[in-house]
């Protein structure tokens, strides 16, 4: 990828932040109904934003180990910010490019993505 600048399409406004909440609520069921992960495995949430997709996840899936990284430090800060709210323990934030990840190949089980690529 370069030096490419890798950056949210919608951008970060507090305005984006409520309409990203409003769009996982609406759409939980249909997107996560069935998306529930294997105790003791774990999930990178690669590109996590401000934790609007993370709550459902963690909710679905309690007793696995959440991996949520975002390129926005802000964004990363919100999803903390919601995720305390839910008294989960099994998420860890990680500011990182998901084009250059700072992993090895074979550290999660899953992958989870969802409005990253617009």
């Amino acid at each position: 990828m370069g030096n490419a600048k890798h950056e949210y399409v919608h951008g970060y406004s507090s305005q984006e932040n409520e309409r990203l909440v409003d769009q996982a609520t609406t759409l939980t069921e249909l997107l996560h109904s069935d998306t529930k992960y294997p105790a003791g495995c774990s999930v990178l949430e690669a590109g996590c934003g401000i934790g609007a997709q993370t709550v459902a996840l963690v909710n679905n899936s309690p007793e696995t180990k959440f991996t949520c990284v975002d390129i926005s430090k802000e964004s990363l800060k919100a999803a903390k910010a919601r995720l305390e709210t839910t008294g989960h323990k099994n998420v860890a934030f990680q500011q990182a490019d998901i084009f250059n990840l700072p992993f090895p190949d074979d550290k999660f089980d899953h992958i989870f993505m969802c409005f990253v690529l617009e």
